[in-house]
């Protein structure tokens, strides 16, 4: 009887054992992901920062017309975009969604170079059109996005 008992103390001895090393590497395998999970989210925190300081910069470029509107309007829509705002705050900025969509049809890079000029006029002349058309809203918006940007990257 004795062995018996020997044997059922060691047998426990052994389980306990591995269920100490199951739960050590258990919680090693929680603190790596959590570990992960931080710098995920400070990765993804420093490319929101980006994406911000990227709007204030070309918004402040449009107000002292360093930046062509309608490249500018289109690139601020782009980087609004990847903030996945809620539809309230991306209303205010409408007229970016306006601008980008009546010029979607633009050639860009390599495409604009390779235009024929009177291509390149037509394409000019609508831009110019849209601008004279929207520049009220598009000064209102620009001014909204420095302010709601630069509060938000402080």
């Amino acid at each position: 009887m004795t062995t018996f008992y020997i044997i059922a103390g060691l047998i426990t001895l052994v389980l306990a054992s591995y269920a100490a090393v199951l739960l050590f590497k258990l919680n090693k395998q929680k603190k790596a992901i959590h570990q992960s999970a931080l710098a995920q989210a400070e990765k993804h925190d420093s490319q929101m920062k980006s994406v911000i300081e990227s709007i204030t910069s070309i918004a402040k470029a449009m107000q002292q017309e360093q930046c062509p509107t309608i490249e500018g309007c289109i690139r601020l829509k782009v980087l609004i975009d990847q903030l996945r705002l809620d539809d309230v705050i991306r209303d205010e900025f409408a007229v970016f969604y306006t601008i980008y969509d009546k010029t979607a049809h633009i050639p860009t890079h390599q495409g604009w170079k390779d235009l024929k000029t009177k291509e390149k006029m037509t394409h000019t002349k609508l831009m110019m059109e849209l601008e004279a058309e929207y520049q009220s809203e598009i000064n209102e918006a620009v001014d909204k996005a420095i302010i709601h940007f630069e509060n938000k990257a402080l």
